[in-house]
């Protein structure tokens, strides 16, 4: 029941069983450990997660294969990434999933440098990469800027492993590219793909152009991006941002017209932040939090506060 609730995205409801699987005396097994771990990852559980890899050792549970790399992912995904490091140090037996998870693990937390030098102990211990250690790898090189870097890794995919580039791969280049500014060798690369660049690509092409101004291009990937997937709203929230940091309030209005008209309906951000073991969640618009006056009275002192230290709001993207 657990790990179906959890391939189904439901995790709040998998550790609400879980609960109720606790609350009767039923002993969890590694199958049930690694779903708990899976839904404590994408809600940010960390205290939950640090409760059941203390269960782990307090039972002599073996943290290897598939429990130690669901360890791994889960204290990466919640921020916490010298624990993540600590168990896959302690993995008596890694596979290219371990090496994977701590690579992207890495790479997600801003450890450019540490997702290299994690890559580059692979060869030496005999685990071959995959497809999804090496979009790790070039997400890493992007977020540092690393191009030189990301073309060798990139050529490296089928040179050398001889794997089949994916489009997710030819996006971390696109999205490489465009933050380092390199807009015209973004557009050459798309030109030369062997293959249809996707959503993902295009995206990756149409976040280069909202990072560095380019209104007239962005305009041309976004028609791409509506022919592909004509149904989500990504393509025109972005597009509008663009033209809302060009101060082109009008065409950003024209786009939320044109989304209202099609009942195209933003889904409301969202964050998560976990405070002595209780995961509170934010949307915007929510004021269901029952700190919620509390919370904005202290955002409005922040504001003020920031403003006479000289620190204005930006309006480019209030529509």
């Amino acid at each position: 029941m657990i790990s179906g609730l959890v391939q189904q995205g439901q995790f709040k409801e998998a550790l609400h069983v879980f609960h109720d699987m606790q609350g009767i005396g039923l002993k969890p097994d590694s199958v049930t450990l690694v779903a708990v771990l899976n839904a404590c990852s994408n809600l940010g559980k960390l205290e939950l997660g640090k409760w059941v890899h203390a269960y782990i050792d307090k039972n002599q549970i073996k943290a290897d294969g598939f429990i130690g790399n669901a360890l791994v992912d889960m204290y990466a995904k919640c921020g916490s990434i010298e624990q993540a490091f600590g168990v896959f140090r302690g993995m008596e037996c890694k596979d290219v999933f371990s090496y994977t998870a701590m690579i992207v693990g890495f790479a997600m937390n801003g450890e450019a440098e540490r997702a290299l030098d994690i890559f580059a102990e692979m060869p030496v211990v005999g685990i071959k990469p995959d497809e999804v250690t090496f979009v790790g790898v070039l997400s890493a090189c992007g977020h540092a800027g690393m191009v030189e870097e990301g073309w060798r890794h990139f050529e490296d995919i089928s040179r050398v492993y001889n794997l089949e580039p994916q489009t997710e791969h030819y996006g971390c280049m696109v999205d490489l590219l465009g933050r380092a500014g390199l807009i015209n060798e973004a557009e050459e690369f798309i030109a030369n793909m062997p293959i249809e660049p996707d959503a993902f690509v295009w995206g990756a092409l149409l976040g280069a152009c909202k990072i560095h101004g380019k209104v007239e291009l962005g305009e041309t990937v976004m028609k791409k991006l509506v022919a592909i997937e004509p149904e989500r709203d990504g393509a025109y929230i972005l597009m509008s941002n663009i033209y809302s940091s060009a101060n082109r309030w009008k065409d950003a209005l024209k786009l939320r017209k044109i989304m209202k008209e099609r009942k195209m309906k933003k889904a409301p951000g969202c964050s998560l932040i976990e405070v002595n073991g209780i995961v509170h969640e934010f949307r915007k618009g929510d004021k269901s939090h029952p700190r919620n006056e509390e919370l904005r009275k202290l955002l409005a002192e922040m504001a003020i506060h920031l403003q006479n230290h000289g620190q204005l709001p930006t309006r480019n993207f209030i529509i």
